[in-house]
């Protein structure tokens, strides 16, 4: 009967008769028993005691008559409850109809038949009365003209629609021309292959990859622009601090404060070059920009050898006078400062290509390393490419192998001028083969090709054999080593090399079969084993030459003097001044090498022999000058020294 229709019996709800706040609280509680000033301990007591009984008599009723009880209830409770809805309901017809009726009476006496005897005495009929506030105000000429507003209204809003389906039309033919654009561009750069996917961060947006997947992390997560569409189609890329700039490295190489070359800059590309130039552009600035940062991170760890770096150039020191300048510069409309440099030996623009070189090969193996082998632990960060350690190493090998080789080639040429033509000297500069690919059967793949192009940065070896006397030869090879420590290596020994073989160490196993003549220095001037160590520097190396080579020509001439002069009291010897050649009248022809204050090699036997009371001496030099090749040989010089009968000489200077 709680039912919500309109039609529902129930009278309309009442209100909670609960106290809305303290204060309707506290007065009726004030009304019950006197208020609070009446209540006492020994009242409450007892009103305590007396609910406490009759809850013990409840619990002792039976539990038939509670049920009864509560039954009986129930219907009488919903009896009351029923009959008081119709009650209302009642009522509220009443008094409806009477209202009804009461209104109608002014219009209608009919209608007092259905008003209520008890309100007629009390209002008596037609005294409640209805009418309209105002008359109405449209007519048909007015509904007519309305007709023909709204009429027109729609018309205005076809031709609104019209104009609008227009515009859209030409708006959407615009936007397709542009979107065709904008897709072309697209596609010209996806058929370049590049990589265009969607942002990592913005699904909804097209962007490209121009970086390389195994750089360093902070340059290949921002390897990527968005492709953000311009008013007229064309394609913005939205490039972030990677990629942004047209960046290059330049090397700059300074003699006393002089620039003396420099490697060249390329033009900025313009703005409106096509997509895939610029996307291009942005993959070599990013190249550039990692190569500048890794060799930022490397400078750090070469302060030992003259490596000094700020933030804007790393500076190497080659020597007192000379510097290699790194720099990370803007790219421009043209290089003039490059142009302006005259007399250049491009040693600049070899070693900016070799470091962009030794960085590509840094992310091969890279790749190699992910594909195929254990990666490194999260925490752990990857080492410095070797890159300007390379650099430095190729240019102290280079360097080292020009003094060898210009140091043989004068020794050769000074010792043909004193009369030794057997002496010669040869030289095999990298790449030697190295063994991985001297079998032919071996397999060619990314490991092989790997380790061959390690061979060629950073195992650079060169040959050399020097020839003083048939039987005196010498044999030179020279090794640069890049890590862990930059370091030149030359290994000397006194009989060939093993083949195409990159161990230096030899033994009598390598020597051939017709080798059947034993090296005089064996026994009078040996090198160092080079099993355990081998000479640091081109310097080194070349002082055991010259200290080799004298010695071998004082033991030839030696016998060659004793073989013509018929002696057997002829001999070779250490002296307090030298080797040199003596015989049992204490004759001495010491033989000297050295360098004079231009660097050029002098050849020089000093003679020395007593005339009655007196030491005559002799001193012949010959020097590597390519002028005048006259003059006496060693070999006469010495002959002369040694005679029984020694004429009369003079200095015999044959420079």
């Amino acid at each position: 009967m709680a039912s919500g229709s309109p039609f529902s019996l129930q009278p309309w709800p009442i209100g909670d008769k609960k106290p809305k706040n303290l204060g309707e609280f506290i007065a009726r509680i004030s009304v019950q028993s006197g208020g609070f000033r009446n209540v006492t301990e020994a009242k409450l007591r007892e009103e305590i005691a007396a609910q406490e009984d009759g809850r013990v008599e409840a619990e002792g009723s039976s539990d038939e008559e509670e049920d009864e009880d509560a039954e009986l209830k129930s219907v009488v409770v919903a009896r009351e409850e029923f009959l008081k809805n119709i009650e209302v309901a009642h009522q509220s017809a009443m008094l409806s109809l009477d209202f009804v009726s009461l209104l109608l009476t002014k219009q209608d006496p009919r209608a007092l038949s259905t008003l209520s005897p008890e309100l007629r005495e009390l209002v008596g009929i037609g005294t409640l009365g209805a009418s309209k506030l105002h008359e109405s105000n449209i007519t048909e000429e007015r509904r007519q003209d309305d007709i023909a507003v709204g009429t027109g209204w729609r018309l205005m809003g076809v031709n609104n629609m019209v104009d609008s389906v227009v515009a859209a039309a030409e708006k959407l033919e615009k936007e397709m021309q542009l979107e065709a654009k904008y897709w072309a561009d697209v596609l010209a750069v996806s058929e370049s292959n590049w990589a265009v996917c969607a942002m990592p961060q913005e699904k909804h947006t097209l962007g490209v990859r121009f970086g390389f997947a195994e750089s360093a992390p902070e340059f290949r997560n921002s390897s990527i622009a968005p492709l953000i569409r311009n008013d007229d189609g064309t394609i913005r890329l939205g490039l972030a601090r990677v990629g942004a700039g047209s960046q290059r490295i330049r090397l700059t190489l300074k003699k006393c404060g002089i620039i003396v070359d420099q490697s060249p800059l390329p033009r900025r590309i313009p703005d409106d070059a096509p997509l895939q130039d610029r996307v291009r552009e942005a993959r070599n600035t990013a190249f550039h920009q990692e190569l500048w940062y890794e060799i930022n991170r490397e400078a750090r760890t070469l302060l030992s050898s003259h490596v000094y770096s700020d933030s804007s150039s790393i500076t190497w020191k080659q020597d007192s006078e000379t510097e290699l300048i790194f720099t990370l510069e803007d790219l421009g409309d043209s290089d003039d400062a490059h142009q302006r440099i005259v007399n250049s030996h491009r040693s600049c623009t070899a070693h900016y290509i070799y470091v962009q070189f030794l960085l590509f090969q840094g992310h091969r193996q890279n790749y190699y390393r992910r594909t195929t082998m254990a990666q490194l632990p999260p925490n752990r960060m990857q080492p410095p490419y070797a890159i300007l350690r390379a650099v430095i190493a190729n240019n102290e090998y280079f360097e080292d192998c020009k003094a060898m080789t210009d140091f043989l080639d004068d020794l050769v040429f000074t010792l043909k001028r004193a009369g030794i033509s057997t002496a010669t000297f040869k030289s095999t500069i990298q790449p030697l083969t190295p063994m991985l690919l001297q079998n032919n059967l071996t397999r060619r793949n990314a490991k092989t090709e790997l380790n061959f192009i390690y061979y060629l940065m950073h195992r650079l070896e060169s040959s050399f054999e020097l020839a003083i006397t048939p039987e005196a030869k010498v044999f030179v090879r020279a090794r640069i080593i890049v890590g862990p420590y930059i370091q030149m290596h030359f290994v000397i020994s006194l009989t060939p090399f093993p083949p195409q073989n990159s161990n230096p160490e030899s033994s009598k196993d390598d020597i051939p079969m017709n080798e059947e003549v034993k090296n005089p220095l064996a026994d009078i001037y040996p090198p160092t084993d080079p099993t355990r160590e081998a000479y640091p520097n081109a310097r080194d190396a070349i002082y055991y030459i010259q200290q080799a080579t004298v010695r071998a020509l004082a033991h030839k001439l030696a016998e060659t003097t004793g073989e013509k002069l018929g002696r057997d009291d002829i001999y070779w010897t250490e002296t307090v001044n030298g080797p040199g050649v003596v015989d049992r009248d204490n004759r001495v022809a010491l033989v000297g090498l050295k360098e004079d204050s231009d660097g050029c090699l002098i050849l020089s036997l000093d003679g020395r022999w007593q005339e009655g009371k007196k030491t005559t001496k002799a001193l012949s030099t010959w020097k590597a000058y390519r002028g005048d090749e006259k003059g006496d040989s060693i070999a006469d010089a010495v002959l002369r020294v040694m005679q029984t009968y020694p004429q009369q000489q003079g200095e015999g200077a044959a420079d």
